[in-house]
């Protein structure tokens, strides 16, 4: 029987958060013949604001309740999860198997102890009761292994970027490298998604390099609510205010790509962004935090690119980058 032949055979399950997962994350599991399903099918908690016990109760009750859960032979999960593992121990046959794909903030903010406790030890023992770790990038494989320790499952490396037709599309462009146009990438709404993604940080550091170089402007793609603007912008001087610009969601990004002279994505444990790889794509250098899982791409063309999780430091590689000749 060949490989293909028998993969075919093999039934695979994938439960993802709300609104649904990554698009390139649902690519991965559209590829091994995942059938979709909300993590959260039976008690709806994943985009809503809701107490730690419903989170628990709602756990139990969608593993004792997936309709057809012994029919199949996989659970693909998006993200780290409860229920897959209590559904394992509880309720799944001893050939079935659980697999985590690991491509979120999580494992930095279990490293970090950006969690309670009490959710911390859970996460950690869930973890550890999968049967295997698919993570996104070296960065987020190191932070599962260091974690787990001799209790980690087998853990492998995978590599999600843009698909075939997009990169042809954005190899196509021309960034304007002579400009002073800074560009950032990604989407809020909240304060959670504003620290994970290090936009505190970035337009901390914008306002320091801006005091610099007058003719610096920071323009940030994404849907982000008013209350994360305005707490960002209060923190920084009128004039760096009136150069942070919030686009919002746009359909013409290869635009603002081919006007853009640099792109910044420091996060604090971004496990691996697509938007940094699209940025490389279409010409532009990007500068990363030693954080960002794609630092073991960007520091393949200069170390010098990455910078530590902190306004001041990033602020240096932003001038520094500006200075350079030709």
């Amino acid at each position: 029987m060949s490989a293909a032949s028998s993969l075919e055979e093999v039934r695979v399950r994938y439960l993802h958060g709300r609104p649904g997962p990554h698009a390139l994350h649902g690519r991965f599991a559209e590829t091994v013949g995942g059938e979709f399903e909300f993590i959260d099918f039976r008690m709806r908690w994943q985009d809503q604001e809701r107490s730690i016990l419903y989170r628990v109760v709602s756990s139990f009750v969608c593993a004792a309740t997936l309709p057809g859960r012994r029919d199949y032979d996989v659970f693909l999960i998006d993200n780290l999860h409860i229920a897959p593992v209590l559904m394992k121990l509880l309720f799944l046959r001893k050939n079935q198997k659980i697999v985590v794909h690991l491509g979120s903030h999580t494992l930095y903010f279990l490293h970090s102890h950006h969690f309670s406790r009490f959710v911390e030890r859970i996460h950690l023992w869930a973890l550890a009761h999968y049967d295997a770790l698919i993570c996104e990038g070296r960065m987020a494989a190191e932070l599962a292994q260091g974690l787990l320790g001799d209790k980690c499952p087998p853990t492998y490396e995978t590599f999600l970027g843009p698909p075939a037709e997009r990169s042809q599309a954005l190899a196509a462009l021309q960034p304007d490298l002579d400009g002073k146009m800074i560009l950032f990438i990604s989407s809020g709404p909240g304060s959670f998604r504003m620290h994970y993604k290090g936009l505190d940080l970035m337009i901390d550091a914008f306002a320091t390099a801006a005091q610099r170089d007058t003719d610096l402007e920071f323009n940030i793609l994404g849907d982000w609510d008013a209350k994360v603007v305005e707490r960002c912008l209060a923190r920084v001087s009128d004039d760096a205010r009136s150069r942070v610009h919030f686009r919002g969601r746009v359909d013409d990004v290869e635009n603002w790509l081919e006007r853009a002279a640099l792109y910044l994505h420091c996060t604090r444990g971004d496990a691996f962004p697509t938007a940094t790889l699209e940025a490389m794509t279409a010409g532009l250098v990007p500068i990363v935090s030693e954080w960002t899982g794609t630092r073991q791409i960007v520091e393949e063309v200069d170390a010098r690119l990455i910078a530590p999780m902190d306004p001041a430091e990033i602020a240096e590689k932003i001038g520094w980058y500006f200075a350079l000749d030709g």
